[in-house]
């Protein structure tokens, strides 16, 4: 049974005087279509109320309810209660008294029940709905102060060092928050670390690594980012860590701030510190110094096994043209090479090699190929470089040049053979950009017999739709 909403039953009684009724009875539906009595009043008033085929005015409440014209004294009627906007309400039925007409005066009386019928529903409704969402709301704030105090245990009692970094506009990049963990180390009181953007903590050459990342989170991009950079102690010493940030968003989409987690890696063992030297800081890759051993490693297996091996270089069509005057840390040069960095990962297998060996150079090694798979690799690359990409608030859909050598000759000077690809890569990206851009070629290294073009896409960067194509 429906809460009654009040002032109903007085509304019941007053409906008798009103319009002259014998009996009068508020109802409305439920979910089911079960009548739901809200008031009575008079003699017998139960008996009016209506089934939901009643409501529905079916042929069988017809045959119990005359319409309101035709009713005469002693006959009973129902009329529909609604809301302002329209909607049905619940149902108004009463009984005419022996002497009531149906003139303007009754008419009038009827309009004026109903409308104050109305309004009492609607209102009832209104605060049961704002009472459900109060208790939705008080509940939903119970949560987040639990979920508030389980985060500033979390934030203040780990090990870890933690903080959060304001990614509002006007003030991007400051510790708004920051654990005694961090605190320690750095070695800078709560208080000075407060009153600094995180980057004067790092180390010039390695703020690139973050600065885009947190362009990104501003721009409403969710990624997380992770890096190793190297962070100034306030004694002047310089250590190694591992940061790692996740942009936190309001409900409306809007960045709040950054959670970052930094770990102190000074005291990894020489495994990990080698490691750490065989990386580019930028995008995390293998750098050039990890690539040598890698190729003759990959070379040696290459031999052992029979299953052959390839090189492919790759560099983005147009570099100098793009990044003119735009090379500072963190800028276009930095996010388009990530953007590059990336896409190869989630293009190449897994097993395939992907090493930064300059700006806007990257070496890919991949094993078990021949001539024609390194070129069906290479197609795939292109196509998926093709793909538009949102990058410094344009869309850009990149094209790369790429040289392909792939693995010949007996096992042997694998050290020579590897140096060999590599040169032979770079002689076949050379023919490449010659060749107009975007396009890929592989050196057949047979004899006297010379690199041949065996593909070609067309140039797709939309900032220079005016460069000739071929």
């Amino acid at each position: 049974m429906t809460e009654v909403p009040p002032g109903l039953p007085q509304l019941a009684e007053d409906a008798l005087t009103l319009l002259g009724a014998a009996a009068v009875a508020v109802w409305r539906s439920d979910g089911d279509g079960v009548p739901d009595t809200l008031a009575l009043a008079g003699r017998n008033a139960a008996a009016l109320v209506v089934g939901p085929e009643g409501s529905m005015e079916s042929a069988r409440a017809r045959s119990r309810w005359r319409r309101r014209e035709q009713a005469g004294p002693g006959e009973p009627e129902t009329h529909p209660i609604t809301g302002r906007a329209g909607q049905q309400l619940g149902w108004l039925g009463f009984e005419r008294g022996p002497a009531t007409g149906s003139g303007r005066s009754g008419e009038t009386a009827l309009r004026l029940v109903l409308a104050h019928a109305g309004a009492l529903l609607e209102t009832a409704g209104l605060a049961t709905r704002l009472s459900v969402q109060e208790e939705k709301l008080a509940q939903r704030l119970d949560q987040l102060r639990a979920a508030d105090q389980a985060l500033r245990i979390v934030f203040e009692e780990s090990v870890v060092g933690m903080a959060m970094i304001s990614l509002d506009p006007e003030d991007a990049g400051r510790y708004l928050r920051v654990n005694d963990a961090l605190c320690r180390l750095t070695g800078y009181p709560r208080e000075q670390l407060l009153a600094r953007p995180f980057e004067e903590l790092t180390l010039p050459e390695d703020r690139g690594l973050t600065a885009s990342a947190m362009r990104r989170a501003m721009a409403g991009r969710r990624t997380p980012f992770r890096a190793e950079k190297r962070f100034y102690r306030a004694d002047g010493s310089v250590c190694w860590v591992r940061a790692t940030a996740t942009p936190l968003f309001d409900d409306d989409d809007r960045p709040l701030y950054a959670l970052e987690q930094v770990e102190d890696l000074s005291r990894r063992d020489d495994r990990e510190v080698e490691l750490a030297t065989r990386l580019d800081p930028l995008t995390g890759l293998l750098n050039s110094a990890a690539l040598d051993q890698g190729l003759i490693e990959t070379v040696q297996r290459a031999h052992r096994t029979g299953t052959g091996c390839a090189v492919l270089l790759a560099e983005l069509d147009g570099w100098d043209e793009l990044v003119a005057g735009q090379d500072e840390p963190g800028g276009l040069a930095d996010q388009l090479q990530l953007a590059l960095a990336q896409r190869l990962q989630t293009t190449l297998r897994g097993s395939d090699v992907i090493s930064r060996v300059g700006a806007n150079q990257f070496v890919i090694i991949t094993e078990e190929v021949g001539p024609e798979q390194v070129q069906a690799v290479a197609r795939r690359l292109e196509q998926a470089l093709a793909t538009p990409e949102a990058i410094a608030g344009r869309e850009f859909s990149m094209s790369a040049n790429l040289g392909l050598s792939v693995l010949t000759g007996d096992p042997g000077d694998d050290a020579g053979q590897s140096a060999t690809l590599l040169a032979q890569a770079r002689a076949a990206l050379v023919q490449a950009r010659a060749a107009g851009g975007g396009s890929h070629v592989l050196y057949l290294s047979d004899g006297a017999q010379p690199a041949s073009i065996t593909s070609r896409t067309l140039y797709a960067h939309p900032e220079w739709q005016g460069r000739s194509r071929r």
